[in-house]
């Protein structure tokens, strides 16, 4: 037998033949799967092909007062050294494949010794063989894991929990308009990456900003095919991709979510089976929302001549949490567009655009109606004595006036509005807005903004004047 000894995390999997087995928990986030479930006999046995979904460094025991003193995880595989085998003789051809019989002598490097009287007579050859040009007489066992734990507890209940990485989930929207209604569909889509059905007595959600990170499967994956000498060892046979929707008969709930730290927890408290290499859908809340339709010009200032389109754009907001996911958006049963929502709080506002809208255009010239310089000595006087600092050279400043003249058309056959942004003022200190033709642009921070009312088939002349300095 041969017999590795490491630091690893125990991988627990149950497929529908023996959904019988005690509960357990699954806790899902967007990229791992954290189990939970009782401790029953050890040491704990594990296939090889489990085995590789596990984060070895995320083990742990808890219950009553537990104090584990030791944990240890042995590989074990049955040696191939000494096992008889054939191979590809070296002087066969394509047309004429000769196999000759072999002893391995080292499995790791696929060492093996022959006798061919047609090579070298009586005396036996050593030989390196490619992995797929040999060919046992029995299937070569793949490795068992076995994980044991030397502890003490106050409680007989205890409980372990790791990472695994086959399971995760996402949450995945539909989002309706038609006229003034808003429909915000939202459905849990749970993957399985793995090869065995997956039973899950009862699950969770998670969802919300978490680091989680599966860099150290990935390194244990890389450690076992260094040890063996083959990446085939791990590799995995591409399977055709599953969807499976909750059966309607006997529907599995995403109870409605709360809020936990920070994050937002979805319960699933009935049983049900995930196949292999196959998705999950469950429906999951359904929020009443309202979906602001505008067309939005937004720009960075520029003091050449600009033309450009407005965006297709809105502002959804959601009486309930809305987790990160990506939304298909519908407007009278045509797909307009695809965004990714982000974690959004319950009746907060997210703005998002998704095209051009070609009968929405605008224009926009600059025009430099005033340039000064003055000398920044008052200020820098008053902060110099309030900080008690040495006076330094005065500092020239350029002071721009411009008038910022907008022209927007409305192609559409009906009343449109439209909101205004001018941005991208980088270059400059202080930005003012000094005289309006009209009350409906505003400053906000560091830029000008106008909410517009459109009519059909009109055009719209805009004026405003900026104070600029640098």
């Amino acid at each position: 037998m041969m017999i590795c000894v490491w630091l690893v995390l125990l991988y627990t999997h149950i497929t529908s033949a023996n959904i019988n087995n005690v509960s357990y928990t699954i806790r899902i986030y967007s990229n791992l799967a954290e189990i939970i479930r009782p401790l029953d006999k050890l040491p704990l046995e594990f296939a090889d092909d489990d085995w590789n979904h596990i984060r070895s460094d995320s083990i742990t025991l808890f219950g009553g007062n537990v104090n584990i003193k030791l944990q240890t995880i042995t590989e074990q595989k049955k040696a191939l050294n000494g096992t008889e085998v054939y191979i590809r003789s070296p002087i066969s051809s394509d047309a004429a494949i000769k196999l000759i019989k072999g002893i391995i002598i080292d499995e790791a490097n696929n060492i093996v010794k022959i006798h061919d009287e047609s090579i070298a007579g009586q005396q036996a050859l050593y030989i390196t063989v490619p992995y797929n040009q040999i060919y046992y007489l029995e299937e070569p066992t793949k490795p068992k894991h076995y994980v044991n734990f030397t502890y003490t507890a106050s409680d007989s209940n205890l409980f372990v929990s790791y990472l695994q990485s086959n399971l995760n989930w996402r949450t995945q929207y539909q989002l309706n308009l038609n006229h003034n209604e808003s429909d915000l569909i939202a459905m849990a889509n749970i993957r399985n990456d793995a090869r065995s059905s997956v039973f899950i007595d009862q699950a969770e959600l998670i969802c919300g900003d978490i680091n989680l990170q599966i860099h150290q499967i990935q390194y244990d994956r890389s450690f076992r095919k260094y040890r063996s000498g083959s990446e085939s060892h791990n590799q995995q046979q591409a399977n055709s991709m599953q969807t499976v929707f909750a059966d309607t008969m006997s529907p599995v709930i995403v109870e409605q979510g709360k809020e936990l730290a920070g994050l937002y927890v979805f319960s699933i408290e009935q049983p049900f089976i995930i196949n292999g290499k196959a998705n999950y859908l469950l429906p999951m809340f359904h929020p009443q929302v309202s979906v602001e339709r505008f067309g939005l010009i937004s720009k960075t200032f520029s003091t050449m001549p600009m033309h450009g389109k407005a965006q297709r754009s809105y502002r959804l907001r959601s009486d309930q949490y809305l987790s990160h996911g990506n939304c298909i958006i519908r407007e009278h049963d045509r797909v307009v567009g695809e965004i990714s929502l982000p974690n959004l709080a319950a009746n907060d506002k997210y703005e998002f655009s998704i095209g051009e809208d070609a009968n929405i255009i605008y224009k926009e010239n600059a025009v430099l109606i005033s340039l000064s310089t003055f000398n920044e000595t008052e200020s820098m006087m008053k902060d110099s004595l309030e900080k008690n600092l040495p006076l330094g050279a005065p500092i020239t400043r350029a002071r721009y006036i411009y008038t910022i003249h907008l022209q927007v058309k409305n192609f559409k056959t009906r009343e449109v509005q439209i909101e205004y942004e001018q941005k991208g003022f980088h270059s400059y200190n202080t930005v003012k807005l000094v005289t309006i033709d009209n009350d409906q642009f505003i400053q906000d921070g560091s830029s000008i903004k106008s909410n517009i009312t459109l009519q059909a088939n009109t055009t719209e002349n805009y004026i405003y004047t900026v104070e600029l300095i640098r």
